[in-house]
């Protein structure tokens, strides 16, 4: 297996791919644990919460996803979460003992305007808390993207 390296990298050549693929999963455990405490304390987790700030109706058709709108399952079709909803489902999770809340969303794409901002408002305000925040919204554009990372 090639060495651990502690440097992002996109230069993988097809024999460490294929090493690594075909390494006995118990040396890949190994691997990930070594790697893991250099950088985390060894026998902690983080506490996350995930939040479904908008639900069903999705437009792609991925069979497995009960939020796809092609498929009769339980999930109720919802529209965007409140503002202060959101938060005060994220202030109960941090009082749970959370570091991280989730946020996702039953979109193919992020609708732009008052939605997408809305969903700033939720992420500047899961930080406010002193939470890491992230989410899952579908895709989004470069702008989008960036003001997400911004929020």
């Amino acid at each position: 297996m090639p060495p651990t390296d502690r440097t992002l990298r996109h230069d993988w050549t097809i024999s460490e791919i294929e090493a690594i693929y075909t390494a006995p999963l118990n040396d890949l455990l190994l691997r990930a644990q070594t790697l893991h405490r250099e950088w985390h304390p060894p026998n902690q987790v983080q506490g996350c919460v995930l939040l479904n700030i908008k639900s069903g109706g999705c437009p792609e058709d991925c069979a497995y996803c009960p939020q796809s709108a092609h498929y009769k399952t339980d999930v109720a079709r919802g529209e965007l979460l409140n503002v202060k909803d959101a938060l005060d489902s994220a202030a109960q999770a941090r009082a749970q003992g959370a570091t991280r809340f989730c946020m996702g969303a039953a979109w193919r794409d992020v609708p732009g305007g008052a939605t997408f901002e809305q969903v700033l408002e939720m992420v500047r305000g899961v930080r406010a808390m002193g939470l890491e925040a992230c989410c899952t919204l579908g895709m989004l554009n470069d702008e989008q993207a960036e003001a997400l990372a911004d929020a």
